[in-house]
């Protein structure tokens, strides 16, 4: 089109010197016309250039966003299932050692080694999954650069059910420090149940635990009971904020195919 107009230009330019006075003034105006339309053509042309690029770039930015927040997701997804497997292992050690199990195949609380009776009375899980990248592109505005507003939605659903997880771990966490611990250090010997991390001490003249006597006491039982509560509580919330990474992952994978 532009070659079209200058054409046009290159014509009227001719034929003003043999033009009459009369027609000059007219082809003065087309020439002026003309002159006008192709600077406007150009402006035009050199914006619209100049947003595909700035497109293009945004586009590049948007990708390179996507797969930091993927690749975050995805690291996360695999802390998310260990943690989950870490409480669930310590869920079935307070129903073994309280004796609770449904199943019929119950085992005394006899036959319970000092280990198993420590791991479920004094482990407790305070670990969540991780979010840098999400954290860190949200401090630099970077998450604007994501036009799928579906995805920002289900940010800030990850969000909501990463703060209902640490409120439930900060409230178990509190009632162990204050009550539960208490029960290693004035109800029982310690000393034998060391031996599972220390291996080479010898600990045949240190006085036995009766766990069965043990866990007939109220307070005890009923603390430990507290204690899987909370446990059965964290992972329900540990449940729920996987299933929100997974949805995200699963979005960003659609949206990244999309880009390419």
């Amino acid at each position: 089109m532009i070659k079209f107009f200058r054409k046009i230009r290159l014509r009227l330019l001719s034929d003003l010197p043999a033009a009459k006075a009369g027609n000059k003034f007219s082809k003065y105006l087309l020439y002026a016309f003309g002159e006008i339309v192709l600077v406007v053509i150009g402006i035009l042309i050199a914006l619209q250039i100049n947003n595909w690029n700035e497109n293009r770039k945004d586009i590049i930015q948007e990708r390179t966003v996507l797969k930091t927040l993927y690749q975050n997701l995805d690291l996360a997804g695999a802390q998310s299932q260990f943690l989950i497997t870490r409480e669930d292992t310590l869920k079935q050690r307070l129903i073994r050692i309280l004796g609770v199990s449904a199943n019929r195949d119950i085992i005394e609380i006899g036959a319970i080694p000092d280990s198993i009776f420590k791991s479920a009375v004094w482990d407790l899980e305070s670990d969540i999954p991780t979010f840098n990248a999400y954290e860190n592109l949200k401090n630099t505005d970077k998450l604007g650069l994501i036009r799928n507003k579906e995805i920002a939605e289900k940010f800030s659903e990850l969000e909501f059910r990463l703060n209902k997880l640490n409120d439930i771990l900060e409230d178990r966490l509190s009632v162990h420090q204050i009550r539960i611990d208490d029960i290693l250090e004035d109800e029982i010997n310690f000393v034998p149940l060391v031996k599972s991390n220390v291996p080479e001490i010898n600990v045949d003249h240190e006085e036995e635990n009766d766990y069965t006597q043990l866990l007939t006491v109220p307070r005890i039982r009923n603390l430990l009971g507290m204690k899987l509560s909370f446990t059965q509580d964290v992972i329900n919330r540990r449940t729920d904020l996987d299933k929100e990474i997974r949805a995200l992952i699963r979005l960003i994978e659609d949206d990244l195919y999309h880009l390419n």
